[in-house]
């Protein structure tokens, strides 16, 4: 993490933000509508227009956004096996656990997203029956390749480190039953905090509208799927409070201009990067580099784990209720020899990087 002149070379993460972030955060302060408003609202709208999605959702983190998909789903199904990736975010999993989810850890392939073949041996072994999702993390920006997992209907989308990846010319976060999105600061656009849900799914989407905000029906439609009059202090689910703020939603207007923008920009360092990289499935929003690690690399560059590296390995494990399918082999690799290096949107220079 440090450099051999005592400088940062290449940094993880920049500012995406210039002035006009500035400004409408400064008017919206002056406004003084500062909790959850028409900004919020409007960024919904447009965010899930640029997933291709019917609804989105705003949230005040990704985790948050991962915690409202997995309580929605169980709420409405029930809980059981969820057959995730063993290389991802501690929050990609703590929600399933929180919800009484037995976990099967199934391994990562050359892509660095689920393998494919494990996921549907997991499946398989399921008998293809019961109560079951596929966590579909599109990790660093690549994509899973979801025509070769089980049925789209049990696919829920982790896309937090993928936003603008697509499959098969569908945005990812758009491709499962729900999708969840983060827009923290070193993502590829930015709300300081905040994340999103983005679903086809009615029923889905007025459940988080209720689970984002104490599950009170206030916030539903006055045509809603429940048959339900919307009334403040009337609580149909076991919700939270994970309400963005307005100056939030402002800022992400603001982005979602600017992302198509910046994602390009991250897709041309990606073109001329000498180092080796995961097999790009789609068209990937490359939100860093994973690449083997090497002195110079570390000497030169600020990098971190991928990820959170083989989750089978944290401590946290023992609260889990969870199996491991095999050995596992390429999420060892990944925790033990790889790491990654930061990608934005600004033009690299990998001459002066490496």
């Amino acid at each position: 993490m440090s450099s051999t002149s005592g400088a940062v070379k290449h940094p993880l993460a920049v500012t995406t933000w210039d002035t006009s972030e500035y400004q409408v955060g400064c008017s919206i302060l002056a406004s003084g509508q500062t909790t959850m408003g028409p900004c919020v609202a409007q960024f919904e709208k447009d965010f899930a227009r640029y997933i291709g999605t019917q609804y989105a959702v705003m949230v005040n983190s990704g985790s948050s956004a991962n915690l409202l998909m997995v309580a929605a789903y169980t709420l409405r199904y029930g809980k059981g096996t969820a057959i995730v990736p063993a290389v991802s975010w501690a929050t990609s999993y703590s929600p399933f656990q929180q919800y009484g989810w037995r976990l099967k850890f199934v391994d990562v392939d050359d892509s660095l997203c689920i393998d494919p073949d494990e996921a549907m041996k997991a499946w398989k072994e399921q008998g293809g029956t019961g109560e079951w999702v596929v966590l579909a993390v599109n990790l660093l920006g690549n994509c899973c390749d979801f025509d070769r997992l089980p049925g789209y209907n049990w696919v829920l989308e982790d896309n937090c480190e993928a936003l603008g990846a697509e499959y098969q010319g569908r945005k990812t976060g758009g491709i499962g039953r729900m999708g969840t999105h983060s827009f923290f600061f070193s993502h590829h656009m930015s709300t300081m905090e905040g994340g999103m849900i983005t679903t086809n799914d009615r029923t889905f989407y007025e459940m988080l509208l209720m689970l984002r905000s104490h599950g009170e029906t206030r916030r539903l439609p006055a045509e809603n799927v429940f048959g339900l009059t919307p009334r403040p202090f009337e609580f149909h689910l076991p919700g939270y409070n994970v309400r963005p703020v307005e100056i939030q939603g402002a800022i992400g207007l603001q982005q979602l201009e600017k992302l198509p923008a910046m994602i390009e920009g991250r897709r041309k360092n990606a073109a001329t990067c000498p180092l080796p990289l995961p097999r790009e499935v789609g068209k990937s929003s490359w939100f860093g580099f994973a690449t083997p690690k090497t002195t110079e690399l570390l000497h030169r560059c600020e990098t971190r784990p991928v990820v959170a590296g083989n989750f089978t390995k944290s401590p946290s494990l023992q609260f889990y209720d969870y199996v491991i399918q095999g050995d596992l082999p390429m999420a060892n690799r990944v925790h033990d020899e790889m790491c990654y290096i930061g990608n934005d949107h600004r033009p690299i220079d990998w001459a002066s990087v490496l």
